[in-house]
């Protein structure tokens, strides 16, 4: 029985994970295997002689565990997997898988043994996977800032690395133009904005200027902190690793740094955390920088479109959905809000004399699959005309049949208007030539053959005062037709 009891001990002590025995309350634990240590950071006479000790390890966020424990006594499922968090020995934060069975003795008693398994990186791999996840889906909308961004995703990887603090430098023109972080206070943040990276600057300047991950386990000892050795130490900061954040380009963004308050290495897991950040930092930042790119070009677009007077559509043929851009609405006189744009919508705002002809035009577009230019009227809600130059092409699919048709439209008005002011004025200065070439030459040509006529000294007394009198009645009337003249003179102006 001896050598069986034995043999049974160094069993249990071989299990990868924590083999245990506690009463119902798991108030008091009659058995518990040596690698509790390894896990917890707690010797096994710690759990042993300390009544009440699981419960004062376990998380505070999570002593709902403690109740579900003492469930387990009056339930009537044997087995159990409990989650949860606990605090180890140095302060760290483990995840625990406890599988955890009910046992009934000859007495009735109730026994609870289990198996306690260290879970925490594969929690902090799935709590990395969802922060990446929410980082991602934050850093898509342009209302939140990058700082945000970068500052939500630090404070996620604090939350599941309790012991770090962490920084997010930018880089520019070899030097530190702005910081972030949630727990470095902001102090020391600020006295490294505006130095220059350099080996000897720090992990984070070091790490810019090599473009090499920084491993600095002890910053009282290490060369690359001997200017900023006291500052980093009068907060409490004993280690620091710096990862570069390089563009596609091979040029440093910025730098990841991770701090501890004690002299650390990291682990290979805590590597590979860096790693993912870093790359994922990188994706962020790439990203960002071209949506702030895009999102210029659109807006310089949209101001473009705005002075040109310039708007594009979009017509989905199938769903009848079109899709304005903003210039169009102000082209058309009509807020977006209060009108949604249809092809019957569109229909309805074109000028009566137009409407068959443009529909035609569209029509033609959709049957021939040819692209179009034409000049159409729309009346706006206040009664203005406006003049456009508009074109329209068809998107098929493979097999020909129609998608969408997008196009574009031109406000000419102001083009029209002119060359129509233009066309009334050559037409009444067509007017004022026909004047002086046709109305003006017959009284002209009367008073010079009565001039004429007056010259001849033969002549009588009564003739010249005839002669008189028709002169002057032609050039009564040549000075009407002057006047006229410059009537229409004055019009044309």
């Amino acid at each position: 029985m001896k050598d069986n009891a034995e043999q049974l001990y160094t069993l249990l002590q071989s299990i990868e994970g924590v083999v245990w025995e506690a009463d119902a309350a798991m108030q008091h634990f009659t058995f518990i295997s040596d690698r509790v240590h390894d896990i917890t950071g707690f010797s096994p006479q710690d759990w042993l002689g300390r009544p009440g000790f699981w419960k004062t390890r376990v998380h505070p966020e999570d002593k709902h565990v403690i109740d579900e424990y003492a469930g387990l006594e009056g339930g009537t499922v044997k087995n159990h997997t409990f989650e949860y968090r606990m605090i180890r020995a140095d302060g760290h934060i483990i995840w625990i898988k406890d599988n955890v069975s009910v046992l009934r003795g000859e007495n009735g008693a109730c026994l609870l043994c289990g198996v306690m398994l260290d879970n925490t990186v594969a929690e902090r791999l799935k709590g990395l996977e969802r922060l990446e996840r929410d980082v991602l889906k934050l850093n898509s909308d342009l209302t939140v800032s990058l700082q945000n961004v970068l500052l939500s995703y630090l404070q996620g990887l604090e939350a599941l690395f309790p012991q770090m603090q962490c920084s997010i430098y930018r880089i520019k023109n070899g030097r530190l133009i702005s910081g972030v972080s949630p727990s470095l206070p902001a102090a020391y943040m600020k006295a490294f904005i505006g130095r220059s990276v350099g080996e000897k600057e720090g992990s984070c300047g070091a790490a810019a200027a090599t473009r090499q991950q920084v491993i600095v386990s002890d910053i009282a000892t290490d060369d690359r902190w001997v200017e900023y050795r006291s500052l980093a130490l009068s907060y409490q900061l004993k280690a620091c690793w710096a990862n570069p954040v390089v563009d596609v380009d091979g040029e440093v963004m910025a730098t990841l740094a991770m701090y501890y308050r004690e002299p650390k290495a990291p682990t290979e897991e805590e590597l590979q955390v860096m790693e993912k950040a870093t790359a994922l930092l990188r994706i962020i930042m790439e990203n960002r920088g071209k949506a702030e790119i895009i999102n210029e070009t659109n807006l310089l677009m949209l101001q473009s479109q705005e002075m040109a007077r310039f708007g594009n559509w979009r017509w989905d043929v199938q769903q009848d959905i079109v899709s304005w851009s903003p210039t169009l609405y102000i082209i058309y006189g009509l807020d977006p809000e209060d009108f949604k744009a249809t092809f019957a919508g569109y229909q309805a705002l074109l000028h009566p004399e137009d409407r068959d002809r443009v529909r035609g035009i569209i029509e033609n577009v959709l049957h021939s699959r040819q692209g179009t230019q034409f000049e159409e009227r729309i009346s706006r809600p206040n009664g203005d005309i406006r003049y456009l130059r508009s074109w329209a092409r068809l998107k098929t699919d493979a097999q020909g049949n129609p998608i969408e048709m997008i196009g574009a439209c031109l406000d000419i008005t102001e083009t029209v208007l002119q060359m129509q002011a233009i066309e009334q004025q050559n037409r009444q200065l067509l007017d004022i030539a026909w004047m002086q070439s046709h109305m003006i030459r017959s009284p002209l040509a009367r008073i010079m053959a009565l001039v004429e006529l007056l010259k001849d000294a033969s002549n009588s007394d009564e003739e010249k005062a005839e002669f008189l009198d028709h002169l002057l009645t032609s050039a009564n009337e040549l000075d009407e037709q002057v006047k006229r003249i410059n009537q229409k003179a004055e019009q044309s102006n």
